[in-house]
């Protein structure tokens, strides 16, 4: 939920600036721009510890979605360890 908190929030900060912008008339690509920078900034120094436990967050479902693939590359060495043992050569 971490992750859903802190995009929501940097999302709603992007907004609000620029609303700020439109509102004192930046109407052009550079409003959108400098909003995006602004915000950027904003929420880096504002929202430190949503940071990371976002990230925590994420690197928790990372890890969970490799997991299959690391079991797998276990096996994979597991058969080639005994290949090897066994007198034959390693990648055939």
């Amino acid at each position: 939920m971490s992750v859903l908190a802190y995009w929501g929030a940097r999302t709603g900060i992007f907004l609000a600036v620029l609303g700020v912008l439109w509102a004192v008339g930046w109407r052009d690509v550079i409003a959108f721009l400098a909003a995006f920078v602004v915000a950027w900034l904003v929420s880096y120094l504002a929202l430190p510890g949503l940071r990371v436990r976002a990230s925590e967050q994420m690197d928790r479902w990372i890890s969970r979605s490799e997991k299959g693939l690391r079991e797998a590359d276990a096996e994979e060495d597991a058969e080639i360890g005994a290949d090897t043992e066994n007198g034959s050569p390693a990648g055939r």
